[in-house]
């Protein structure tokens, strides 16, 4: 725990130095299982044993069990000292090497070979048995790990995946579904599992797609990217000793549609983003079953092989083999694919309707609800390379909004911008309404631009005075007034 393999890693601070100016950001797997050393030859072993940080038996002996590094002992992170000794290792781990983020796993604790009965471990100093403590030891050491992080740089939002948690963990990690299969039905799977993880209380969630153990296919793997970009937590991740997992291992077809849906979800971060700020502001989930928007329709109950992603887009993937179509269910309202282009007379679909959507595997069914303004940046190699002030709103006639948040991506001052568009839509052409800013964080941004799906415009005026149109899209000096733009 908190060393390197002199073997494999020789030089670790040149390695992390690299990553970085290649635009990763590297994080470390931290486990909770603490190598017992009794030869006094490990100091963090040593440490913890002296500061009586180690869950023990109801008799007061040391609890241990077998994890990677052999017979461990593990923290007790339900005592206050003990969060406070693990935050300082982990202030000194990352400031030490460079790594920017903290992956907590084997954090139920998981274990094999352990020394008694796992009922008879006792937490928080012996107060807790483990039928008490086992739900929220996961959190507790999230906890630890975010003190850690907050003190190496408290500046900076800290980023935390963890494999176990419990009501709470929200506040201060990010969450994955452990150790899935390369099975469609663990992809199909994820779908619910997600989603009731959004409805109680944990928004920031993913899987591995994939599947984590067994080897995976290129259908599978296409299939799987395809409805993972929209996860909140995204990521492709494989065991030691399956085949290879990048999406090039599975030929130039499955590499270009995977490259399809990752740039996909990059152009669509600010939308994502929006999410993610409403989460943090009101505990809505951001990969939402559709109920939560249609509540009064009985249909949307039980469907979980489809979601909403925010209020304005429904993905509704394939999750079989040797699919071309599947059946979709659309709530009430207009619909559009979004596949259907850009400019002209957009084919529609008006709900509540059951439909089959073509999907060749390179296709998505995703579709845009009518009135959504979706803002997009353009697609890069790794988002510290995204120009942020490169903003683009796509709309979609009809009646809706946006409340459309910025701030630095980063830090924990609190600045921000938000402003609220407004679109509708008559016979007279489609409106966007707009009013000041509030907040106080700055842009570098000249313009922004608005980008209308539909008919091809022909004028577009704004607060009454013409302005150009270029294939259906309109750049404007983004000047922190109100405005009101109309195409036609």
């Amino acid at each position: 725990m908190f060393t390197w393999d002199k073997k494999r890693f020789r030089q670790p601070r040149q390695l992390t130095a690299d990553l970085r100016a290649n635009g990763f950001h590297p994080i470390t797997i931290v486990d909770p299982g603490v190598k017992v050393d009794d030869a006094n030859a490990y100091k963090i072993y040593d440490e913890g044993r002296a500061g009586d940080h180690f869950i023990k038996h109801t008799n007061g002996d040391e609890y241990n069990g077998s994890v990677w590094p052999g017979r461990s002992a593990f923290p007790d992170f339900h005592r206050a000292e003990t969060r406070a000794w693990w935050a300082g290792l982990v202030r000194e781990w990352l400031a030490d090497f460079g790594l920017s983020a903290i992956w907590n796993d084997m954090n139920e604790p998981a274990s094999t070979d352990l020394t008694g009965p796992i009922l008879d471990a006792r937490h928080d100093g012996g107060k807790l048995l483990h039928a008490s403590a086992r739900n929220t030891y996961g959190l507790q050491m999230a906890r630890a790990t975010y003190d850690g992080m907050l003190q190496h740089d408290p500046d900076s939002r800290p980023f935390i995946l963890t494999r176990a948690a419990f009501s709470g963990a929200q506040t201060v990690t990010s969450l994955w579904g452990g150790d899935n299969n390369a099975q469609w039905e663990h992809l199909a799977a994820s779908l619910p599992m997600l989603m009731n993880l959004g409805l109680s209380g944990m928004p920031f969630v993913g899987v591995d797609i994939g599947g984590f153990g067994g080897d995976s296919n290129g259908e599978l793997l296409a299939r799987w990217t395809q409805v993972g970009a929209f996860y909140p937590f995204c990521r492709n991740h494989t065991a030691t000793g399956t085949r290879a997992q990048e999406p090039w291992a599975f030929g130039p077809e499955v590499e270009a549609i995977c490259r399809k849906y990752i740039s996909l979800r990059y152009q669509l971060l600010p939308y994502l983003y929006n999410l993610f700020y409403e989460a943090s502001q009101t505990g809505a989930p951001i990969m939402r079953p559709l109920a939560w928007h249609y509540p009064k329709d009985p249909v949307t109950f039980n469907l979980n092989d489809q979601f909403m992603l925010g209020p304005n887009l429904l993905i509704a993937p394939i999750l079989a083999p040797s699919l071309t179509a599947r059946a979709v269910y659309l709530p009430k309202g207009r619909w559009y694919r979004w596949s259907a282009g850009q400019f002209g007379k957009l084919p529609y679909i008006d709900g509540p309707t059951h439909l089959i959507a073509e999907a060749p595997l390179d296709e998505l069914p995703l579709f845009v609800r009518a009135g959504a303004i979706i803002p997009t940046w353009p697609p890069a190699q790794h988002t510290d390379a995204i120009d942020r002030d490169d903003v683009t709103l796509h709309i979609w006639p009809g009646e809706g909004a946006l409340d459309f948040y910025e701030d630095d991506g980063a830090t924990r001052g609190g600045d921000y911008r938000l402003t609220r568009f407004k679109v509708t839509a008559g016979s007279d052409g489609v409106a966007v309404h707009w009013g000041k800013p509030r907040g106080r964080w700055q842009h570098n941004r000249a313009a922004l631009r608005f980008t209308f799906h539909g008919p091809t415009l022909s004028t577009a005026r704004l607060d009454g005075q013409p302005v150009a149109v270029r294939r259906n899209t309109i750049r404007l000096k983004d000047d922190g007034q109100k405005h009101n733009l109309v195409v036609r």
